[in-house]
């Protein structure tokens, strides 16, 4: 198994790096749903024009199926964008809860005088 060094930098860089990605995968996704929306709503106003325009049964029925599996396609989408969203926003979260929590010992090594607590002491094995 590799081995990993994960340092306070470099966690802080992969998590904002995560975040911003499940960010734009959700506003790509939320582009998608809005459009699948569409689409289905254009397939039920088709299927009812041609259901007036007396086309067979057959046609509409198949064109109501379709609209109707698009609507489930839509579903499915919008959840998922809707769970993309929330990903981003946990690791939005993660990144700040890092800093809170381990930016003041970074800063305090630091600033520290003493031997122990100069960075590369941290870096030994």
């Amino acid at each position: 198994m590799a081995k990993v060094s994960l340092t306070y930098i470099s966690l802080r860089l992969s998590v904002r790096s995560a975040a911003k990605k499940a960010r734009a995968l959700a506003d790509r996704q939320a582009k998608l749903t809005a459009r699948l929306q569409e689409e289905s709503d254009d397939v039920k106003r088709i299927a009812e024009q041609i259901a007036s325009l007396k086309v067979d049964p057959f046609t509409v029925a198949e064109t109501e199926d379709v609209g109707g599996l698009m609507r489930q396609l839509w579903k499915y989408a919008a959840w998922y964008a809707a769970a993309a969203l929330e990903t981003s926003k946990n690791a939005f979260a993660a990144d700040r809860q890092a800093q809170e929590s381990h930016g003041g010992i970074k800063e305090a090594a630091d600033r520290s005088p003493v031997e122990m607590a100069d960075r590369g002491w941290y870096k030994q094995e």
